[in-house]
Order: structure tokens, then C-alpha cells, then sequence
């Protein structure tokens, strides 16, 4: 099951992903609980999170970017439970979002610790983009932004 995430997620959230595995050297290990409560609990963002026999075993947050612009992060799976769909339905959860809400695109960063991820990624639509990110995290290389267009479906 597939739900928006809510303040009490938050704990399980950070676990799955911390266990997600990511390199060491990536910002993605440094996440707090402050941090997400702060990225994922502000106006416009949010998140969903993947429940399997009533635990919390995928995650994803959103953020929007200008008004065209939602950003896609934090999407992480257990490892136990990958190969199961639940990424792929966490990355199309936040895309209808978009698409309700308006934006004309999803928008996500890859970190260069980990782009092995981005045929994943690219297998869903999205493309390399030449462009910023705005929430890289400094002192960071700088990640690969793939983009993806959404069809408007205002509900």
C-alpha cells in the first residue's frame, strides 16, 4: 500500500533510508530527522511511503521548484524488499501528484556516488537534463538531474 507520508512516518522513513545502503561518501547519510521534517512537513512538499504487513519498507519525498518544477527525492526501498514494484509505484505516486497539482515536470537528482541508479530511472521516462540543482548540498560533487514530462490532469 502506497500512502502519503505523516509526521509519525518520519522515524521509519529515516530508517528505510539509512538501510537503503547508499554510499558512505554520499549526503544521503547525513540526513537527519530535523532535516526531513523540515524538507518533506513544508508548504507544498511532502512524500509517500510503501507499507508492507503494517512496517514502512519504501519511501519517497517531494518538493515543488518554481512553479513548474516538482522535485522528486529520498527514494529508497528496503533492500530485502527491492525487485517488488514498490519504487516504481512511489516514483508514479509523486508523478500524478504532479500532474494533478499542475507541474509540468518531475524533476530529480542522482548523486555521483550512485548512478548506477540512473538506467533505473531512465527505464521510467526520465532524461538527463544540463541543468542545476537547486537543492544540491554543498560540498558535494555535483549530481546528474534527469527530468521528466508530465501531462497536466487537473483533478
Amino acid at each position: 500500500m502506497i500512502r502519503p507520508v505523516t509526521p509519525a512516518d518520519l522515524p521509519a522513513f529515516h530508517a528505510v533510508m539509512m538501510a537503503a545502503g547508499t554510499d558512505p561518501r554520499s549526503s544521503w547519510n547525513r540526513t537527519t530527522l530535523e532535516g526531513l521534517k523540515a524538507s518533506l512537513l513544508a508548504p507544498g512538499s511532502g512524500g509517500f511511503v510503501a507499507v508492507s504487513r503494517g512496517e514502512v519498507c519504501g519511501c519517497v519525498g517531494f518538493r515543488p521548484d518554481g512553479g513548474q518544477t516538482l522535485t522528486l527525492s529520498r527514494l529508497a526501498t528496503l533492500p530485502e524488499m527491492r525487485g517488488q514494484g514498490i519504487g516504481a509505484a512511489l516514483v508514479r505516486a509523486v508523478e500524478q501528484g504532479a500532474s494533478e497539482r499542475g507541474f509540468g515536470r518531475v524533476l530529480l537528482a542522482v548523486s555521483q556516488f550512485n548512478l548506477e541508479v540512473v538506467p533505473y530511472y531512465e527505464r521510467r521516462g526520465y532524461v538527463q537534463a544540463d541543468e542545476i540543482y537547486a537543492f544540491a548540498s554543498p560540498g558535494s560533487p555535483v549530481p546528474v538531474v534527469l527530468v521528466k514530462a508530465m501531462e497536466a490532469n487537473h483533478a
